[in-house]
């Protein structure tokens, strides 16, 4: 009868779930305007600079039937697999390809608000299923789970949330395999979870091997040997880990090529100090049990966000507490979550927790592991009973959690004084009016808890507002867009570049404009405009992008943020040649390339032997030479003059780092455009003068390496160069000229060898192809193409091996005379990785069938 009345009832607490879930996430977005119930849209952090441009490049190339794997619209262009199976593969996502394109901020407001309702289900059911409970308040640990401080600080990583959909399903599953030996659902669900982001899978992964542990030993028979048990359930235990290979292996088809893809980006935070057993916080881990305690200003550097609702916190102690529990269940909980503790204290173990790297920015990816155990914690403790807690902990239970919350907030001010880090200053100001209010919740949650135990709807609506609250604060100082003005700016954009978004031929575009902005609160840099608006350009904003083209681009004098960004600035004529840039956006229109010839040129054996150093200018040099060689040097250094130094320590009473004022004469030896190269990479830009004149470049690039455009001046010319260094000479600085005929006679020459590509497009294959005339000296093929191992290109209808040229870009052998060059892209590890995963899924049907058999 029991069993009758669970399987009757099985979806109605889920479901009641998801739509109060749903209810509140709806009354919050209402509440600040945001899309679709205002006019504020969610292009906020790296959801509006990475995410958003993702999915539209995404959605317009499904629409047109023109996607491959390979994107030119990102920097050089780069394998597109990794962005796809990291952002792309949520089930959640076919929703972009509802309305128009202009509109994807808002239905990526509404995959959010659905994905946090869909948390609250899983939740909801796994608890359900694991105590085998139709209990109706069950439901308020699902809303705990969905509203959790994770989520209310990373929602914007929109893909993250995925992982806490499918947390529950996976363990369940495990559940499933403890208790009835069947492997379908944790098979199942594994493989959604990684598939769908591989980076929350991997930590899944791990903490699913704790989680195994915690269960498998949950029917220990009292007084057995760790020998005797072993042998009752190894077979068990070899069965999880089959399982979890074969599950993790049917991945491979997406995940092999990813893999490959990823280690040839650059690691920003790698070093072996990551790995040290050190803590990465202190007391003021307490403070994060209460409400409120971070917002959206403090997200790239916070505590870890494990906020699950005082009450949630609450039942942790008390099920420590509880005479029912039995002591080895209270160690086998306290074991699981000092794991999931220790994964987050410890530096090294972190790292491992973060795939091997450090994170940069959005700290403790993990924590949400730890809100998991706390509120499977507190559930376990609400189905065994609270009300048999003796009196003496009632009220001691309640002032311990109150005191670990004020003691952990009152730290991080003395904290932040002893140790001067970034991570402590970055938790000021402290809201002592939270931290009051999150006091008088637990005391009011508490009351209601030991005094009118029957008020259960009561103690579910202070949990929901609680978290409501919690959710709202998170939101403060984040600095929502204007959909309207978005959508207009996004719609002429488009049709202002329609000429070259459909053009057959492929070429670069260099863009100058920020032609979204005006959907943006803040400050806005087009480094994804590219791939918002669906052209060739030459910036990219994304962790994918090849540590070979960053290297190289950095050499050229191209300006890189970071590893991650790199921009369209710091382009001469030179760059713009081997990049096939041909035009330029401009506010009052296209403006073009004057070096532009095509996408590759054919070349002599020269320019492959080019190496790269520090200095830009030289590089440059070398390149030019390369493609024509002549006695007397391109760029003509500047004659350098008197180089009058004044220091100063301090701006408006706060000190510099740029204490050195160069006063700098130089006088160029020939006509031309003036460029200016520091290696070390120590000049304050913004404060570069040329006779007085502002000269600064259109982005903020101080204490970095770019080369700057100081401007035209004629030979002879006596000018004064001033700016801010950290360097009290101007040794190594380089300053040339590049004069406009000699980069005319360059093009003139390249030109009559230079290849045109025509890209013909299909469903996930792209050909580009194109015709050049190759020489005796000239045998090799320079192409605009980034080096990737997944090109297959054939000259004359034979195939040829690709080379690195220039350290990231590639050249393929030609022949004298005519040469018809096509060329394709195939994923590195595509067909291997497909090949494993049915292979992988294979076995496991296999053993399947046989242990069903």
């Amino acid at each position: 009868m029991q069993r009758q009345q669970f399987q009757r009832g099985r979806w109605q607490q889920p479901l009641t779930a998801t739509l109060l879930a749903l209810m509140m996430m709806v009354t919050l977005f209402a509440l600040r305007g945001i899309t679709p119930f205002g006019n504020h849209n969610l292009l906020i952090g790296d959801l509006g600079v990475q995410y958003t441009p993702f999915f539209t490049d995404f959605v317009r190339l499904v629409r047109q039937h023109t996607w491959s794997f390979m994107n030119l619209h990102q920097a050089l262009g780069g394998n597109w697999m990794p962005v796809i199976s990291y952002y792309i593969l949520s089930p959640f996502n076919l929703l972009l390809f509802v309305g128009r394109a202009s509109q994807i901020p808002v239905m990526i407001a509404v995959i959010i608000m659905l994905k946090v309702a869909t948390i609250a289900g899983t939740m909801t059911f796994y608890l359900q299923e694991h105590w085998r409970t139709t209990s109706r308040f069950v439901l308020v640990f699902g809303l705990a789970f969905a509203f959790s401080g994770f989520v209310a600080l990373n929602f914007f990583n929109v893909m993250w949330l995925d992982a806490l959909i499918w947390l529950p399903l996976v363990t369940w599953g495990v559940d499933q395999l403890v208790r009835t030996g069947r492997t379908v659902a944790y098979f199942g669900w594994l493989f959604v979870s990684v598939v769908t982001d591989y980076y929350l899978g991997y930590m899944t992964c791990l903490f699913i091997v704790a989680y195994f542990g915690y269960v498998i030993t949950a029917e220990w028979p009292k007084g057995q040997s760790v020998r005797a048990w072993w042998h009752q359930q190894r077979g068990l235990i070899w069965r999880f880990i089959v399982t979890s290979l074969l599950s993790v292996g049917t991945t491979l088809a997406i995940l092999l090529p990813t893999v490959l893809s990823m280690l040839k980006t650059p690691k920003a935070s790698a070093g072996l100090s990551n790995f040290f057993l050190v803590p990465t916080f202190g007391l003021e881990f307490f403070s994060q049990l209460g409400m409120g305690t971070t917002t959206y200003l403090q997200r790239l550097n916070h505590a870890p966000g494990i906020f699950v609702s005082t009450f949630v916190a609450l039942l942790v102690l008390v099920y420590f507490a509880l005479p029912q529990v039995k002591r080895g269940a209270k160690v086998r909980s306290a074991s699981l979550l000092l794991v999931v503790f220790l994964g987050m204290w410890l530096r090294g173990f972190n790292t491992v927790w973060h795939m091997l790297s450090a994170p940069a920015g959005y700290p403790f990816r993990n924590s949400f592991f730890f809100s998991f155990v706390l509120i499977l914690l507190a559930a376990d403790a609400w189905h065994a009973g609270v009300q048999q807690l003796s009196r003496r902990w009632r009220w001691g239970l309640p002032t311990i959690l109150g005191g670990l919350m004020i003691l952990g907030t009152v730290m991080i001010g003395p904290m932040t004084s002893w140790t001067q880090s970034a991570y402590y200053t970055s938790l000021q100001p402290v809201n002592w009016g939270n931290l009051t209010l999150s006091v008088l919740i637990l005391v009011l949650a508490a009351g209601v808890l030991w005094y009118r135990p029957q008020w259960t709807g009561l103690l579910g609506v202070l949990v929901g507002l609680e978290l409501l609250g919690n959710f709202n604060v998170a939101l403060t100082g984040a600095d929502f867009g204007n959909q309207r003005q978005y959508a207009a700016a996004y719609t002429q954009a488009v049709k202002r570049l329609r000429p070259q978004t459909t053009a057959a031929t492929v070429y670069r575009i260099r863009n100058n404009v920020p032609t979204v902005a005006a959907g943006f609160a803040g400050h806005y840099n087009p480094y994804n405009d590219s791939m918002w608006l669906g052209y060739n350009g030459t910036g990219a904003y994304s962790s994918t992008i090849s540590a070979a083209t960053i290297q190289m681009s950095q050499q050229l004098g191209i300006f890189t943020r970071n590893v991650r960004r790199l921009s369209p600035q710091g382009f001469t004529p030179v760059t713009e040649l081997i990049w096939g840039v041909k035009e330029k956006l401009t506010t009052t229109g296209t403006q073009r390339v004057g070096s532009y010839v095509g996408m590759g040129m054919a070349v002599s054996p020269q320019l492959l032997r080019v190496h790269l150093s520090a200095d830009a200018i030289t590089n440059q040099e070398a390149i030019l030479q390369a493609l024509r060689p002549q006695t007397t040097p391109y760029f003509r250094t500047v004659t350098s003059g008197h180089d009058a130094v004044y220091t100063k320590w301090q701006i408006n009473g706060a000190d510099t780092t740029f204490p050195y004022n160069h006063r700098w004469w130089i006088t160029p030896t020939a006509t031309g455009r003036l460029y200016f190269y520091d290696p070390s990479g120590t000049s304050k830009y913004s404060t570069m003068r040329v006779n007085g004149h502002l000269v600064k470049p259109k982005w903020f690039a101080d204490h970095q390496t770019m080369m700057v455009n100081l401007g035209q001046y004629r030979r002879g010319q006596r000018l004064q160069l001033t700016f801010a260094s950290q360097q009290a000479t101007v040794t190594g600085m380089h300053v040339a000229t590049l004069p406009a005929e000699k980069m005319t006679a360059v093009r003139h020459q390249v030109a009559q060898h230079a290849l045109t590509l025509h890209q013909y497009r299909g469903h996930l294959r792209t050909s580009y192809v194109g015709n050049l005339t190759g020489t005796a000296q000239k045998r090799w093929a320079l192409l605009s193409l980034p080096a990737e191992d997944g090109w297959q290109i054939t000259v004359n209808d034979q195939r040829v091996t690709p080379r690195t040229a220039l350290h990231g870009l590639i050249a393929v052998p030609i022949h004298s005379g005519d040469n018809h060059v096509v060329i394709h892209y195939h994923v590195a590890g595509g067909r291997l990785g497909v090949l494993l995963g049915l292979l992988s899924l294979g076995g496991y049907v296999v053993l399947e069938w046989r242990r069903r058999n």
